[in-house]
Parts: structure tokens; sequence; C-alpha cells
């Protein structure tokens, strides 16, 4: 677990997507997987955010509507998730009730790697991948992807975050709330 102690945040449908044509080809894998919706194809997610909160809806939802698709889920360092619910309207939001109950990520759900995402309005997020990232990351940091285009560790996860947010304000990335996830089986 890197030594984070994560809790489950919520579950996303996702697919391979493919690397965006302006991607550093040598840094990002031909296909990668990323909850953001900028980048992936169009699957089925609640109405109104970009996570599940329930893994049987999700997965009554990939099998109906989406049967190609993986459910993952998406996990916050404990540390995180106070603020980041404070700044994405507050704790009472219906798309926090899996992240209010503090439940850790088990033990037996492999993490994939981790991905640097930003939240906009109700819970829609951006990929760090958006903002075309990856090889200055590679080459500054010495961070790489793994074969799904995540980040190995959180920390250096954290790494590439804090990297991303001290860019000069002509490379800096959207002005929403970035953090890092998790993503596991």
């Amino acid at each position: 677990m890197n030594s984070v102690e994560l809790i489950l945040a919520g579950y996303v449908l996702v697919v391979p997507t493919p690397r965006p044509p302006s991607q550093e080809y040598a840094v990002l894998p031909e296909t990668f997987l990323t909850i953001s919706d900028c980048l992936m194809a169009d699957l089925p997610r609640p109405e109104f955010w970009d996570w599940y909160v329930d893994r049987q809806e999700a997965e009554r939802e990939r099998i109906s509507r989406a049967p190609h698709a993986e459910t993952v889920t998406v996990a916050i360092a404990s540390d995180d998730a106070v603020s980041f619910m404070q700044e994405n309207g507050g704790a009472e939001q219906p798309y926090f009730d899996l992240l209010r109950t503090e439940s850790r990520l088990p033990v037996e759900s492999p993490i994939l790697g981790y991905e640097v995402v930003g939240a906009e309005g109700a819970l829609d997020f951006h990929s760090w991948h958006c903002h075309g990232y990856a090889a200055e990351a590679f080459d500054e940091l010495r961070v790489q992807l793994n074969e799904l285009g995540l980040i190995g560790t959180y920390q250096e996860a954290a790494r590439v975050l804090a990297w991303m947010l001290g860019q000069p304000p002509e490379n800096q990335p959207a002005p929403v709330d970035w953090m890092v996830v998790a993503i596991a089986k």
C-alpha cells in the first residue's frame, strides 16, 4: 500500500484508452487506464458525477450497458479525503457517500497504479494526461509509468502532483482541485 492509508471513494467503469496523438510515445503506453471522461470512451456513469458509490450498481451498469468495460475501485489517501470533500461541495454530497464511511481499501484489492486527477464541478474528473505532462515528468522527475499508464507508487504520484502545481502559470493544469488517486481492482 506504499505506507499510505487508502480509503474507498468510488467505482468507475474503464476501458483501455488510446494514447492522444500529441503524447510522447516512449512514455505513455499506446493504451492506458484513466478515470477521466475527457480522455476515456463514453461509458455509463451516474447521472450527475463521475463515480458510483455502490459497487453492485456499477457492476449492473457494466453488465447491462458496457460488458467490454472493467469496474475499478478509486481510493484516496485518508489524509486527503476531508479536504477533498470540503473543496468539492461538502461531505454531505451524495457522491461522497462511500468516502464518508472511511472504509479502507481491502488488502485483497490489488492496486493497479496511481493517477493524478483534478475534480471540477460535481466531481467531473480530468487527468494529468489531459495536459500531456508524462514526458516532462519522466525527464525532470524520472517517474516512469507502468504498462497501464499509471504511476507505480503514491509517493511518485505525489511528486508529480507537486511538480505539476509548481509549473509556471502558462504551463499549469486546469484550475481545479488536483489530487492523487489509487486505481485498484
